[in-house]
């Protein structure tokens, strides 16, 4: 089976390779826009990225007598919540925010963080 990998994340981690983990093992690096195109035996697989603590849902790939043309992005949720907290940083000092309403802040912020590692990058079939 033919599996071919492309990195389109964005601007999110450009200057470092994600690790690309097959059956839960360490397989091989992408970096900034790269495609790889790689071979294996087996007919089927679970697919996984991986940066630090942040990773992706396993995705299983089965041979279907052609290449597996996958993609691997950033979670567009993930995307929007940034731009949302980085605005609302922002905002703190014009709604005159206390030191109460700043903690409530970075509380929301790390219940999102860790609500949002194990689903950071989305990986999806090319059609």
């Amino acid at each position: 089976m033919n599996i071919r990998c492309t990195r389109n994340t964005g601007f999110y981690g450009m200057g470092s390779p994600i690790e690309i983990r097959k059956n839960d093992k360490k397989w091989f690096y992408l970096s900034h826009n790269e495609i790889k195109q790689v071979e294996i035996d087996e007919t089927e697989c679970t697919i996984q990225a991986k940066f630090f603590f942040l990773k992706s849902a396993p995705f299983a790939v089965s041979d279907q007598g052609r290449i597996v043309d996958l993609e691997i992005t950033m979670n567009p949720t993930l995307i929007l919540i940034y731009v949302i907290l980085f605005i609302g940083m922002f905002l703190i000092p014009l709604l005159h925010l206390n030191i109460i309403g700043i903690l409530l802040l970075f509380v929301l912020y790390f219940i999102f963080v860790f609500s949002m590692l194990n689903k950071a990058y989305v990986i999806k079939e090319k059609m």
